[in-house]
């Protein structure tokens, strides 16, 4: 009777174990979510073909941005292309980093 008693806390510690230890294994950490970040600059060109932007801060710091059909454009202009020929346009970017690219997800045309 003994040996059938430490046999059944044996099972049921090892069961424990186990489940603790899958449990901890069947939940991946989700990847963090993307953070917005904002820029405030004139725009210096626009490259179509690439489909990037470069813009320069306050401090003359140039910060490059690409962007794609689904960035939203906010002003005079509809869309990033009618922008290339508008250098020195005050425009406020929201964007995200993604293995070191900055992503425009919205481009607003300050007015002046």
């Amino acid at each position: 009777m003994r040996n059938v008693c430490r046999m059944l806390v044996v099972l049921v510690v090892l069961s424990l174990a186990s489940y603790t230890f899958a449990a901890q294994n069947a939940a991946p950490k989700a990847p963090a979510a993307q953070q917005e970040k904002a820029f405030q600059g004139t725009l210096v060109k626009v490259d179509n073909d690439a489909k990037i932007l470069t813009a320069r801060d306050a401090n003359n710091k140039e910060m490059i941005f690409h962007y794609s059909d689904k960035t939203e454009v906010v002003g005079s202009e509809k869309t990033v292309q009618g922008l290339a020929g508008k250098s020195g346009t005050q425009l406020n970017i929201t964007y995200n980093t993604e293995r070191g690219t900055n992503n425009a997800t919205r481009i607003e045309m300050s007015q002046k």
